[in-house]
């Protein structure tokens, strides 16, 4: 301020002054005709106060600006009637005009005389300036005293509101735990996930986590992995989580309500997942062999040609201890009133076809013949499977009867 003050001083000193500090009414110097100059403003900081932006030299500033950024009336406190300087300040801006156009200087000087202005020394201008600039600082100063005021209470305010939101967050979270089980996670949307375990994308909205660091996740799928007979079997799966999961909001929100269930639930690792996968699975598989001993049908039916070719198709489900080396497939054909089809060239009521292995152990074997394997009358309505004769890779054979066939209704 003080360098402000003694540049501003150096500037007049040259001059012959009058002045005293008087307001015009109107704002004279928005008129186009009148060249504007700043010497000074108050401006709002980037900490939110207003500070004094003060320049060495006077600076050019368009009317249109000094309208849009000038706080308060005019005040005039002194001019140089030959250099037709007009000195003045506003509640932020300290500068002189001078009118290029005779017509207003001489309507300005009237409006100076008119106010009685009173003759100064040249010794009286610093004292003049410091007064302006005295009261331009307690302007501002109250300006940044109200400011400060309004931030504290904004502050306190904020602080109050958070306590509030807080409490009632607690609240919530604690009625949403009662009913909830922290393993169950809904994100806002799909998100791809890939299993280091089986390499495949899951696609999935929810998840039942059964383990979750910063990183990975090792969950369940919605459905059980694999389903025979009615029996399921379920897998654990690991994924590293990816930066969109990572971020969305269901997501954050599940970690800040359920961070303690999850920390506490933090000690297990790749391998446990792995040895809990396969002792799972062989169970389940062991399950499967005991309802089924021999196998299972997956899947079988047939389709009558334009020609009366019957083209049949299955899927036999290994679910022994030994290789298939064939399945042959026993079937009768009946019309619509329950009365059996005979087939023709084979001249009998019994057909079969032979599905060709191998067919590993807990492995389906599928086969389809698109092409007629028996020919039979037009009114062809229902095919009845007979049996199934399964041929072992060590020569042996199991016959299954119609009646001991075990189908999976899940397929």
């Amino acid at each position: 301020m003080k360098k402000f003050l003694i540049l501003l001083t150096l500037t007049m000193s040259s001059l012959s002054v009058f002045g005293q500090i008087y307001e015009i009414p109107k704002r004279t110097m928005v008129h186009p005709t009148m060249n504007l100059y700043c010497y000074g403003r108050y401006k709002i900081g980037p900490d939110g106060y207003y500070q004094l932006e003060s320049y060495d030299k006077a600076r050019s500033m368009s009317a249109s600006n000094y309208f849009s950024t000038s706080k308060g009336n005019e005040r005039y406190f002194c001019y140089s009637k030959e250099d037709k300087m007009y000195f003045f300040y506003t509640d932020n801006i300290i500068g002189f005009y001078n009118p290029s156009n005779d017509f207003w200087e001489k309507n300005l000087r009237k409006a100076l005389k008119d106010s009685k202005v009173r003759k100064i020394n040249i010794d009286e201008l610093p004292n003049l300036l410091s007064n302006v600039i005295n009261e331009m600082n307690i302007i501002y100063e109250k300006k940044n005293d109200s400011i400060a005021e309004v931030k504290r209470l904004e502050r306190n305010k904020f602080i109050q509101d958070s306590i509030a939101n807080e409490k009632k967050r607690q609240v919530e979270q604690g009625e949403y735990r009662k009913t909830h089980d922290w393993r169950d996670l809904t994100m806002s949307r799909t998100y791809g996930l890939k299993c280091e375990f089986c390499d495949e994308y899951h696609y999935l909205k929810n998840y039942r986590v059964m383990l979750l660091n910063a990183d990975t996740l090792y969950y369940f799928l919605e459905k059980p992995d694999i389903t025979y007979l009615g029996i399921n079997h379920v897998d654990i799966h690991y994924s590293t989580l990816t930066w969109d999961f990572k971020n969305d909001s269901k997501f954050k929100e599940y970690v800040n309500i359920w961070h303690d269930s999850i920390d506490n639930n933090n000690n297990f690792s790749k391998q446990d997942a792995a040895l809990f996968n396969l002792i799972q699975y062989n169970e389940f598989r062991d399950k499967v062999s005991s309802t089924a001993p021999s196998g299972f049908l997956q899947r079988w039916g047939w389709k009558l040609n334009s020609a009366q070719g019957i083209e049949p198709f299955f899927t036999f489900f290994n679910s022994s201890k030994k290789t298939i080396k064939y399945v042959d497939f026993y079937f009768s054909m009946f019309n619509a009133v329950g009365d059996r089809c005979y087939l023709k060239y084979e001249r009998s009521y019994i057909g079969n076809v032979r599905g060709v292995g191998p067919v590993e152990p807990f492995e389906p074997g599928s086969w389809n013949w698109d092409r007629a394997t028996h020919y039979t009358s037009g009114d062809a309505y229902e095919m009845r499977i007979v049996k199934l004769v399964i041929t072992y890779m060590d020569r042996t054979t199991k016959t299954i009867p119609n009646s001991s066939i075990i189908y999976d209704n899940n397929k």
